[in-house]
This record gives structure tokens, C-alpha cells and sequence, in this order.
């Protein structure tokens, strides 16, 4: 009897708690590794080209899990400084453009089943730096398209890594009027790693370092590193427009484009093993402006600048990595770059 009834209380005590568990929202079991599995480059443990050494982005380590799923609560969490990891657990859409301020010490990132963000931009401010940007896909209407209208728009802070995100783009014309950008890394932003992401449909595509030529006190900044990126229809400016900083570009795949790689003012690129595709036959791979540094090594095509010197720069003496031929990365990219509703692959 004794038995029976220390049984029966057991019981009870289960169902009881089971009973008290809080509900299930959208998704909330469904997010990636908020770890840095795969980080490569500039974002990790690298040093600047000066020697000094620096720790790698954590974005939201060590915070709560937040989930999200309102314009609302996304601007409230991601303003401030204090480390969270924030996953967007249902697709956030506005009709009309919305700008989203972000702090430090966040990872922003996307469950499998809902990470779509519609006309929401996200941008720094002075107190912006180590911050996770993973598995989100940005969409935008075509007519928000002026100058400044850029969906990830970053200019001040240290550490930041953009991996496994699509940006999604929208018909364009060439002859058209779209000034916008699909993302911005510039003014005094540093220490970034932009991988296994895509970037598409788009008449510009990315640019990085300051937005203008002359600006001599900037020369050096920022350190970015770009790999197993995938540049399907972005007419010019994918991987990009390149001015004042350092730059590892390896392992892209860039297709159906016009220009691709724009060599601009005190730019040193290290491009290598990257695969350029459907637009090389029109010989815009590079747009070299004639002011910047540019060395290639095993892309396909093979590269050589046609004004600016080769960069004696090499990314090894910043960071240790791996490099996989040119037609890997091509398959690689085209069957696992940008955001998931499954799982994120990384590459190497």
C-alpha cells in the first residue's frame, strides 16, 4: 500500500509539472548554434596589419536567449549594450521602410522556420560593436531605393560577423534610378568577417571602407575578410566596392554581373581562389580605379589589375585559414550560402 501511494504522489508531482510548462512560441527550438562554429578572418582571433592582436566577436555570449517576433521588441533588444542573443522566431514585415538602431554585444539571428525581415534596416551607432548578424534573409520593395537606403548599414565599432545571411534584392534596371545598397561597412567600422552569405537581384551590391575618395585619414581602416559568398545578379559592386582598408577576398562566386570587383582609393585586396562566372566574358571582373593595391591568386579567371601596383599584403601574417579551389567554392556556395530554413553548413 505504502508502494502504491509513494507511486501514485510520483505521478501526480509528473503531471503537475508537466501541466506548468510554459507554452511553445514559433519556432523558439528551431534556431542555429549562436556559437562561432566556422568563423574565419578578421572577425576571429586575428591581429591588425600594425601586429596588435585582438579577441574575436562573441556577440550575445553568455546572455539570455530573447525570442522576437514584432518590429517592436526587435528595437527594444537590439539598442542597448547588454549581451543577448536575439532570435527572430517569426518573419517581421513593414509596408513602408523601418530603421532599426542596434548596440553591442548581440547576436541577432534567425529560427529555421521564420527569419525574414521586410523593409527593415538595421544600423550602428556610436556605442555599436560585437555583434553576430546569422541566418536572416532581408527583402525590400523595390521603390525604397534611394542613396541611403541600405539594409545592413554599419560605420562605427569593432567585431562584427555577417554569416549565412541572404540578402534578397529586387528587380532592377540598368538604366534605372536605384541608388540603394544590399550592405555598408564603412567610416570607422573594423574588424569585420562577411561569410557564407548571398547577395542577388540588385543593381549595387555592397560597398566597404569610407563612402568617398579623399579621405586620407582613413587610410587602413577597416580589416574585412569576405568568403564563400555567393553574387548571383548583382549588376555592379558584388563582392564590391573596395577603398582604404585591407581585404581578403577568398572562395566568392560571382555571376550574371557587369563590374564585380571595383579597386578603389587605397584599397589593398587579396583576392584568391575565387570563381567568376556568367559577365567575365564581358571583362568587368575588375573596375580599377588606378589608386589602390590588387594581387590575385587562383581565381578562375586568373586577375591582374590593369593600373593599380600588386599589394604586397597578405592576409596569413593577420590570420591562420583554409582556402579551397575556385570550382569547389563554386559548388559549395551555390547549394549552401545565405540563410537556411534547414541547417547552416559552414565552410572553410
Amino acid at each position: 500500500m505504502k508502494k502504491f501511494s509513494a507511486l501514485l504522489l510520483a505521478v501526480t508531482l509528473l503531471l503537475l509539472t508537466v501541466s506548468a510548462a510554459p507554452p511553445t512560441t514559433y519556432g523558439a527550438a528551431n534556431f542555429p548554434n549562436t556559437g562561432t562554429t566556422g568563423l574565419t578572418g578578421f572577425a576571429g582571433n586575428a591581429k591588425s596589419v600594425s601586429g596588435v592582436s585582438k579577441s574575436a566577436v562573441t556577440g550575445g555570449k553568455n546572455g539570455p536567449i530573447i525570442y522576437i517576433n514584432n518590429l517592436n521588441d526587435l528595437r527594444t533588444h537590439a539598442a542597448d549594450t547588454t549581451p543577448k542573443i536575439l532570435v527572430i522566431e517569426k518573419n517581421i514585415s513593414s509596408s513602408s521602410l523601418q530603421k532599426v538602431n542596434f548596440g553591442a554585444n548581440k547576436t541577432i539571428v534567425g529560427s529555421y522556420n521564420n527569419h525574414k525581415l521586410t523593409n527593415i534596416n538595421f544600423r550602428s551607432t556610436a556605442s555599436s560593436s560585437n555583434v553576430i548578424f546569422q541566418n536572416l534573409r532581408f527583402e525590400h520593395s523595390a521603390n525604397i531605393n534611394a542613396n541611403d537606403d541600405i539594409q545592413l548599414y554599419i560605420t562605427s565599432g569593432n567585431n562584427y560577423w555577417i554569416d549565412h545571411v541572404t540578402f534578397a534584392g529586387h528587380s532592377y534596371s540598368s538604366n534605372g534610378n536605384d541608388l540603394d545598397k544590399l550592405l555598408y561597412v564603412g567610416d570607422r567600422a573594423d574588424f569585420i568577417t562577411i561569410s557564407n552569405s548571398k547577395f542577388s537581384n540588385h543593381k549595387y551590391g555592397v560597398i566597404l571602407g569610407h563612402p568617398n575618395d579623399g579621405n586620407s585619414s582613413y587610410n587602413g581602416v577597416p580589416h574585412i575578410t569576405m568568403s564563400n559568398n555567393y553574387f548571383e545578379n548583382v549588376y555592379v559592386r558584388g563582392p564590391g566596392l573596395f577603398r582604404y582598408g585591407y581585404f581578403h577576398l577568398k572562395n566568392n562566386y560571382a555571376n550574371n554581373f557587369n563590374q564585380s570587383i571595383t579597386i578603389g582609393e587605397k584599397a589593398r585586396i587579396y583576392s584568391e581562389n575565387n570563381y567568376f562566372g556568367a559577365g567575365a566574358e564581358k571583362g568587368g571582373i575588375l573596375d580599377d580605379k588606378g589608386k589602390g593595391e590588387f594581387t590575385d591568386t587562383g581565381s578562375t579567371p586568373a586577375l591582374s589589375a590593369k593600373s593599380s601596383p600588386k599589394t604586397n599584403w597578405r592576409p596569413s601574417t593577420n590570420y591562420s585559414y583554409e582556402v579551397q579551389s575556385a570550382s569547389y567554392a563554386r559548388e559549395f556556395v551555390t547549394k549552401y550560402a545565405g540563410s537556411s530554413n534547414t541547417t547552416l553548413v559552414f565552410g572553410k
